[in-house]
């Protein structure tokens, strides 16, 4: 197998770096001023456990500034309810977190370096390690670790280790004021560490998610305009797909409204010109004339009439005499085929196409 190739654990370290990253990145896009309402990885109200004081100071990103200094012999829960500002209901998540700082020459700090692979169950490893670098029995102790390093040879981890009875007292000195303890920290420190410490579950909870809402809403917020942008989009292509059966249906009606209105042009000219021809006397005359000199069994699909000149086509089963029929009448005369005879649709008949010459003046 390829050395080179990423193991499960690697894959889930860098699918986690990734997902960070999304986060961050989709925050930058958030105002400042909402992106600062929701930070609450930064701002915090820290309790400062000093030798002879407990200072409250009020901390939001660069700035500090000290809201009450309680000298130890006066810590009690009703100093400390006073000095620590409280916020419930929907006010809660938009409060200041609760931060204990112990003094950092109070913990007793062990460096170890394990195994690559024990980054994956790195709390429960450190619970069976704490045993073998604690000078006091495990049950007496609380510890909190965080990594300083990782490489390919393994992991560098920092554990420090504390006694219950000085801490156990001040997180119930503030149980009774009725302040939740977010996170018990060290002096000096930037990060939160993982730990043992008691702390209060819903404020914990709160802290840890108070530094990814604004990824998240920003994630929901782009998932509602994505949404909103793609039923727009369908109820643009569902008028679109409907208008354009309206049109579709629009243009076969004028296509046939536009058949009919030819259809009927046509039949108000063919009306037109019957009209015309039966005021006109001489073409009366003329239709008079051909209808009672052709044969039984002749019929014609056009007649044309230009000036003294008729024209005839249509079929007989008798067409070579109609040039001596016509030349015998009194009312025409140069009778002549235009184009030869030839075979009509019914047997014996034939087509023909036979001008002449009318012999009365046209009035």
């Amino acid at each position: 197998m390829d050395g080179a190739a990423l193991r499960p654990g690697d894959w889930i370290e860098q699918l986690g770096a990734g997902w960070r990253w999304w986060l961050e990145t989709l925050a930058t896009f958030v105002p400042r001023p909402v992106r600062d309402a929701f930070a609450g990885g930064e701002d915090a109200v820290v309790i400062a456990v000093q030798p002879t004081e407990l200072v409250v100071t009020r901390r939001a990103g660069s700035f500090e500034g000290v809201v009450a200094r309680i000298p130890r012999d006066e810590f009690a829960a009703r100093t400390l309810r006073l000095s620590v500002p409280h916020r419930t209901g929907l006010g809660a998540w938009f409060a200041d977190p609760v931060v204990l700082e112990l003094q950092a020459d109070e913990a007793l700090t062990r460096p170890l370096h394990l195994p690559r692979g024990a980054a994956r169950n790195l709390g429960s490893i450190l619970k069976h390690e704490v045993v073998r670098q604690s000078p006091i029995d495990a049950q007496s102790i609380y510890y909190d670790y965080h990594v300083t390093g990782r490489g390919t040879e393994g992991v560098d981890v920092a554990l420090r280790i504390i006694r219950r009875e000085p801490v156990d007292a001040l997180l119930q000195l503030c149980r009774e004021a009725g302040v939740a303890v977010s996170a018990v920290i060290f002096e000096g420190d930037t990060r939160l560490a993982e730990g043992t410490f008691p702390t209060d579950l819903a404020a914990t909870r709160h802290l840890r998610l108070a530094p990814r809402m604004v990824p998240m809403l920003m994630g929901i917020l782009l998932v509602l305009l994505a949404g909103l942008a793609l039923s727009i989009y369908l109820r643009g292509e569902t008028a679109a797909a409907d208008l354009q059966d309206r049109v579709d249906a629009a243009r076969g009606g004028a296509m046939a409204v536009a058949a009919l209105q030819h259809n009927l042009d046509d039949a108000h000219r063919q009306a037109a010109f019957l009209a015309q021809q039966k005021r006109n006397p001489a073409t009366v005359a003329v239709l008079a004339d051909v209808a009672r000199l052709l044969p039984d069994g002749a019929w014609l699909y056009e007649l044309e009439i230009n000036g003294g000149e008729i024209r005839l086509h249509g079929f007989s089963n008798q067409a070579a005499s109609l040039i001596a029929l016509f030349d015998a009448s009194p009312d025409f005369a140069d009778a002549q085929f235009r184009s030869p005879l030839m075979q009509g649709p019914a047997p014996n008949s034939q087509r023909f196409d036979l001008s002449m010459r009318f012999r009365k003046p046209a009035t």
